[in-house]
């Protein structure tokens, strides 16, 4: 990210924080707004130093403009800011009222208290609210930012039940579904740091920044270098892939002691000959370090701990703070990698379809030649931001279909929180939903285990099946489920159906509105999941009863 990078050039200005980034495509231009305290560290030419850095950071063919705002707040300005961030990002906690949050300022330090009754402190712990305003401030401002939860009888309850108490049941469900795949591991040497004794995690799993982090895996690539602005800063980089395959790019800062004689008499206050003494023994420390980081050589296993955070390209890498060679134990080969199916559904229910009367084209219906007979699909589809990436794009919404023997039997829809902030809203302008709802709606990771159990053993048929169950595998591989169903082709299924149909007259698969004419079945949105999905399951249902 832009700011660890500017922290990195510049670690004097340590408070600057990045409130605000914002790309106009048209223009081909970012606008960046950034935050200093103001006790005059940041002067006009270091502004001007900060913004040729940042316009070095801009894709090529972009412009930049920065804005720099004043990082001081009053208990009233933070209060008001805190409600107005608590009102658009959780609008089910804005009735708690600006007048039950109490904030307190004393030098750098901020602390707000919520006075709230029971339920709704029970809620709010329930669902980690402190802890994500907290992450929020921390890149906001530099002061530092504290949140109280205190109960208060007198205080209104939340007016919404219905949808707070489905916000409650939300983060019961995410925790429950948390992963729980860790590695064994005996740490034997100490390289850079101090010991680790927690278990590390699968690189599969981290899923978004986290402040500390374990992981384990063989080191590649590694470099370390000198940094040119710094003398006393090394930086030692390299890859770490772990057993099951997957890679995280690392970052290791390592600084050395100042060994100038001059410099330690000046800042210790001690005489020639204790500097010199200090000197040696520095000298002799930052050795040390340099050996022990040169020891590291590509193939060593190691176990590492730190922040895990967004690097170049928006991907995520590691800031590591202690690192540890170590023997891992490899994951068992004898593992069931897909877990059982649920014995019921936790979040998604399915809805039964079965009262759809089929239409006929014929008196005399024939399913005997049908290629559906005896075979179970479900016809499976979603709007997502993108399905080229699997960590960067987002579902909102999911619709599957089940079809056995030719007859549509359930569908499983559900609206998904993407857990990001989304940027174009006509995608969800075509779903029915507004971007503040999303929020009330199960994250995919939630909904994994009901639509493993919904596709058990069925075939899956849509467009972009590959993409789509990439996805879906990458949140399900932490809670062992894989989705390994055979994959059928939308557009070729259907064809077949219909060379193999009596119904007369050529007619473009691909496109839904054409098919749903000519099979006769209503299709009110041909870009929406929950529509476009029983739409093809009905005509695959229709083209099945008029088989030759």
């Amino acid at each position: 990210m832009i700011i660890d990078k500017l922290h990195l050039q510049f670690p004097q200005y340590g408070d600057l924080r990045m409130r605000e980034i914002r790309v106009d495509k048209q223009a081909r231009k970012v606008f960046c707004t950034l935050s200093y305290p103001d006790d005059g560290t940041l002067d006009n030419n270091a502004k001007q130093l900060v913004t040729s850095y940042i316009a070095t950071l801009i894709p090529k063919g972009y412009g930049c403009s920065v804005k720099y705002v004043i990082d001081s707040f009053t208990e009233v300005s933070f209060q008001l800011n805190l409600f107005e961030y608590i009102k658009n990002r959780y609008p089910i906690y804005s009735n708690i009222g600006r007048n039950r949050i109490v904030v307190h300022i004393v030098n750098k330090q901020i602390t707000a208290v919520f006075n709230v009754g029971a339920t709704t402190k029970r809620n709010m712990e329930i669902a980690q609210l402190c802890e994500k305003l907290a992450d929020f401030y921390d890149g906001y401002t530099s002061y530092d930012v504290n949140f109280v939860l205190q109960l208060d009888d007198t205080a209104p309850a939340l007016a919404n039940v219905e949808e707070q108490e489905k916000l409650v049941q939300l983060a019961i469900n995410r925790e429950l579904l948390k992963p729980s795949r860790y590695f064994h591991i005996e740490v034997y040497k100490t390289v850079f740091g101090k010991e680790i004794n927690a278990s590390p995690m699968y690189i599969s799993d981290v899923r978004k920044p986290m402040d500390i982090g374990v992981l384990c895996g063989k080191v590649s690539g590694k470099t370390c270098r000198q940094s040119k602005k710094n003398p006393n800063l090394y930086v030692c980089s390299f890859a770490l892939t772990d057993n099951t395959g997957v890679t995280i790019n690392c970052v290791l800062f390592c600084r050395m002691q100042i060994t100038d004689v001059e410099t330690i008499m000046s800042e210790t206050g001690r005489g020639e000959a204790e500097a010199r003494t200090l000197s040696e023994k520095r000298a002799l420390s930052n050795e040390k370090k340099l050996q022990s980081l040169k020891s590291l050589a590509d193939g060593f296993s190691v176990v590492v701990r730190g922040k895990i955070t967004y690097g170049q390209n928006d991907q995520l890498e590691m800031h590591v703070y202690d690192l540890c060679k170590c023997k891992i134990y490899p994951v068992s080969p004898d593992k069931e990698f897909n877990r059982a199916v649920a014995d019921k559904y936790l979040l998604v229910t399915p809805e039964d379809c079965r009262e759809y009367k089929q239409l006929n084209f014929v008196e005399n219906i024939s399913t005997e030649n049908s290629i559906l007979n005896d075979r179970k699909f479900v016809v499976l589809h979603v709007n997502a931001t993108g399905l080229g990436n699997a960590v960067e794009d987002k579902l909102v919404a999911l619709c599957a279909v089940s079809v056995e023997n030719g007859k549509v039997a359930e569908r499983f829809f559900t609206y998904i929180n993407p857990e990001k902030e989304l940027g174009d809203t006509r995608m969800l302008n075509n779903c029915g939903v507004q971007k503040d709802r999303l929020i009330f709606y199960p994250t995919i990771t939630e909904i994994i285990s009901d639509l493993y159990k919904f596709t058990y053993d069925h075939e899956l048929v849509g467009n972009d099946l590959e993409h789509i169950v990439a996805l879906l595998d990458y949140y399900a591989s932490p809670m062992n489920y894989r989705f390994d169903n055979r994959k059928v082709v939308q557009a070729e299924l259907l064809s077949q159906l219909l060379e193999n149909s009596i119904i007369e007259g050529n007619v473009n698969v691909s496109k839904i509105e054409d098919l749903a004419k000519k099979c006769k079945v209503p299709c009110h949105n041909s870009v929406f999941c929950r529509d476009t999905a029983l739409t093809i399951a009905r005509c695959m249902s229709i083209l099945s009863s008029c088989s030759k």
